[in-house]
């Protein structure tokens, strides 16, 4: 594994820590792409990434991520996760990973999430 490599399994796991990691490892020209059929589906560019999506993901309640695997291949990172959250009295517990492209300064430019069980996910943000 090269230093890259393990540089950016490090990033990628922060990514997952809180909001002010999440900002410096994010590119402020982000495109994020959200899947399934709910209000927060659909792709995010730039600062809509933490604006709108946010404004689309409220009220949480709760909204937690378990990394379970990172793997690396070049500037792609992917991550495993365990997903939970609260939502309007609606509950999720599901397995999902993201797609996470670094650009060359090491920042996050491109992510794409993927669920184990999407119509459970659309029906917890379609509340």
């Amino acid at each position: 594994m090269t230093e890259r490599d393990t540089q950016l399994i490090q990033l990628a796991r922060m990514v997952y820590t809180g909001e002010a990691a999440e900002h410096k490892i994010i590119s402020p020209d982000i495109l994020w792409h959200v899947p399934g059929h709910n209000p927060v589906s659909g792709e995010y560019r730039g600062a809509d990434y933490f604006q709108v999506m946010s404004a689309r993901m409220a009220p949480l309640d709760r909204w937690e991520f378990r990394v379970e695997c990172v793997m690396v291949n070049g500037d792609y990172v992917v991550t495993q996760i365990r997903l939970r959250g609260e939502r309007k009295g609606r509950q999720i517990d599901t397995r999902g990973g993201h797609i996470l492209r670094f650009g060359a300064d090491n920042q996050i430019v491109e992510g794409w999430g993927f669920t184990e069980d999407q119509d459970a996910l659309d029906d917890f943000f379609a509340a």
